[in-house]
């Protein structure tokens, strides 16, 4: 029997293939099957290196918008 506690909000490391860096996780739902079993259901997070070129390239777009529209925002209702 396994002594890990894991609770929903805990992050955790994930381990798909032994030459592959950890995957990151954060456990959302936690169910127990008719079996006795856990299922988690989790949001994936990913490191920038392990996203296709695109998508990062895409990302920093959205992101330079964000920080366009926040900077605007904070200017107009005096936020520091």
């Amino acid at each position: 029997m396994t002594t890990n506690m894991y609770r929903v909000g805990d992050y955790v490391y994930v381990e798909t293939s032994p030459t592959t860096p950890f995957q990151i996780r954060r456990i959302e739902e936690l169910n127990k099957t008719p079996n006795g079993n856990v299922e988690a259901k989790v949001m994936c997070f990913y490191r920038r290196r392990d996203l296709p070129t695109p998508l990062v390239q895409l990302a920093d777009k959205h992101q330079s918008k964000c920080s366009v529209y926040m900077k605007v925002y904070q200017k107009h209702n005096n936020v520091m």
